[in-house]
């Protein structure tokens, strides 16, 4: 089977093209700043007008259409790859009902499905990375958060820039870290379709990407299921569960039982064990396998399959968990750990995205400040993650474009 670890991978291989063509996109608005800088206010109202109708903002547009190009392309491999992966797993219960195998290649029902859900998201990809729904988040005037779009934005800065050589050369990077240090921050956004709020396109394609990928996989368990005649379902397991979901995982139930326990009710396993997922307080809950939940499902034999964690393993796993570790003068579970490592992850981006625009920019204070700011995080980081134990996911700390620089 496929791990969490190799689609980590493959995630982070369409998330490293969306920061290469953000870093593209930062250097050429900070670029555009540091020419203008040097300039008379009525030279750099003659170049603001030719950067802005010019064709320059094109360019950009361009840069970002080749490496969303790039990643569709490359979605047909990886649905495809992941599915013909996903079916070696269960020749053993064809062959133990005696029933025939029919590989990837010549199944079609696992081709169609294959084929639909991929198909889908290369179109959630490809509406994503639409030039008119990217942008950042940006304060007015009045201090509110707004998102202005791609276009916007890169008017925004150059009519920013503008404004700051006419008021003087001495206070021009003081005057322009502002709004440098708030598209950093942002980073590139995109409008999620159904609720219409902003999110960060490389967060946005992480989640919509292992979502749909677990889409397929239970999908597929449907079809292997029918065509074997599978009687029960048994839900894999993972270190550091979210505590709704830890005492079902590693659990074998029947299908019919499997099925209560998804709608949120009572369920018992195959040993005669009671289990319900939590519901908060207004009686809410999360099915196992969606919403972000990390969990997989497979179709089994019952008394045939054997479970792969036996009880005193799986609470042996909620032990450690609650256990924890004590940081900063407070204790947290293993799992509120790995969601402290995710946000200092996501500030340091930020903060790599900030230095990104303070060198093409030219704007030393900006450099600085950030590259400190970097130093501090990652110290951070590191100190969780030795004192916590955890695994680093240091791809996530990577920016494309970022290279640490002395500042004069």
């Amino acid at each position: 089977m496929i791990t969490e670890e190799q689609i980590d991978k493959i995630v982070e291989k369409l998330i490293n093209r969306i920061e290469t063509a953000n870093a593209y996109l930062l250097m050429q608005m900070g670029e555009k700043v540091k020419r203008i800088s040097t300039l008379t206010p009525t030279q750099a109202q003659q170049l603001v007008q030719m950067l802005k109708y010019g064709g320059q903002y094109e360019d950009i547009v361009r840069e970002l259409a080749r490496q969303t190009n790039l990643n569709i392309k490359d979605i047909d491999e990886i649905f495809e790859a992941y599915a013909k992966q996903d079916q070696q797993f269960y020749k053993k219960f064809y062959r133990y009902r005696n029933r025939p195998f029919i590989p990837y290649e010549q199944n079609v029902a696992l081709q169609n499905q294959t084929r639909a859900l991929r198909n889908i998201v290369k179109n959630e990809m490809y509406n994503f990375t639409r030039s008119n729904v990217l942008g950042y988040t940006i304060r007015d005037t009045k201090g509110r958060v707004q998102f202005l779009g791609l276009r916007e934005t890169y008017n925004r800065v150059l009519d920013e820039a503008l404004l700051n050589v006419g008021q003087g050369k001495e206070t021009f990077d003081s005057a322009m870290s502002s709004i440098l240090k708030e598209i950093g921050g942002s980073g590139l956004k995109t409008i999620e379709y159904e609720s219409g709020r902003s999110i960060r396109l490389d967060s946005a394609v992480r989640m919509h990407l292992k979502g749909r990928l677990r889409e397929l996989h239970n999908e597929l368990q449907e079809i292997y299921g029918a065509e074997f005649d599978s009687d029960g379902i048994e839900i894999s397991v993972h270190s550091n569960p979210a505590p709704d979901h830890e005492l079902a995982q590693g659990r074998q139930f029947s299908n019919e039982e499997y099925a209560k326990l998804n709608n949120g009710d009572e369920a018992i396993d195959y040993k005669d064990k009671k289990i319900t997922l939590d519901h908060d307080d207004n009686g809410s809950y999360r099915p196992i396998s969606e919403l972000n939940c990390y969990h997989y499902i497979f179709v089994i034999i019952l008394g045939v399959s054997e479970p792969e964690y036996d009880d005193k393993q799986l609470q042996q796993i909620i032990d450690d968990n609650n256990k924890g570790f004590e940081f900063d003068g407070k204790h947290y579970t293993n799992y509120e750990g790995t969601q402290l490592q995710r946000q200092l992850e996501r500030k340091i981006r930020e903060q790599k995205d900030i230095q990104i625009l303070g060198k093409a920019s030219n704007n030393n204070e900006l450099i600085s400040e950030s590259q400190q700011k970097i130093t501090q995080l990652t110290h951070k980081y590191n100190e969780l993650s030795k004192i916590s134990k955890l695994p680093t996911k240091a791809q996530r700390l990577r920016v494309s474009g970022y290279r640490r620089t002395k500042v004069k």
